[in-house]
């Protein structure tokens, strides 16, 4: 996986290096040379599991993400990015009781978007900027926690299950949208789609084998310094 992953990473960095070199000696890169800098982002996310025949379910979570935005013209950018993620994610469950457990997901880890996008100058102090990219997300913790079941001999298991040997893989890749309303070039709203483009878990059911994608909706807000 990691090993599918680092070209495209390589591929995209090599891109954006070139482009910008090309383009240094343009005369619009003088229109606003402030605009180049750094912003934080704190989003609220639903995560949507895709691929696992209800045995996960939408959950909720956050992510914090640094990130630093470069344009490459008066209007077209690039912005890479650095952040923590948590996410959870409903799940049923059998343990080593052989008991049903309903319970959660948690996982966290660590989130790198690469963003490259447009923004639109509109009346007033505002901006629109639209924007799309890849996503990399490095799984540090994913664990399935039970709810207590009061029918069941052991009511709650004593230890959440590690789902890193249950399929769970440490590595995945999402494709990512974003579109969000600047205020007085500080002050920013916005929402974002990601798609999983990789199994965020590949499970073993019986005969059966199931390949589940992340999927994230969440709505920012952000500073821009």
């Amino acid at each position: 996986m990691i090993s599918r992953l680092i070209p495209l990473v390589l591929f995209i960095s090599c891109a954006a290096t070139s482009g910008a070199q090309a383009i240094g000696a343009n005369p619009t890169l003088a229109e606003n040379p402030a605009r180049h800098g750094w912003s934080a982002h704190l989003a609220f996310e639903l995560t949507t599991p895709t691929g696992s025949q209800g045995r996960w379910s939408t959950g909720g979570g956050a992510t914090f993400t640094i990130a630093y935005t470069y344009y490459l013209t008066s209007r077209w950018f690039i912005s890479p990015g650095l952040g923590g993620f948590y996410n959870t994610m409903g799940t049923d469950f059998i343990p080593e009781y052989g008991t049903l457990y309903e319970g959660t997901i948690k996982n966290f880890g660590v989130r790198v978007p690469v963003y490259s996008g447009y923004n639109f100058k509109l009346p007033g102090d505002f901006e629109l900027a639209v924007a799309t990219g890849p996503a990399i997300n490095i799984n540090v913790y994913a664990r399935e926690h039970a709810s207590p079941n009061f029918s069941a001999e052991v009511i709650e298991p004593d230890k959440p299950v590690n789902l890193f040997g249950r399929g769970f893989n440490h590595v995945d890749l999402q494709w990512s949208f974003f579109a969000g309303l600047t205020y007085r070039e500080h002050y920013c709203v916005g929402i974002s789609a990601a798609f999983g483009l990789t199994n965020v878990a590949t499970i073993t059911d019986g005969p059966c084998t199931l390949h589940v994608h992340r999927n994230n909706v969440a709505l920012l807000l952000s500073y821009k310094f």
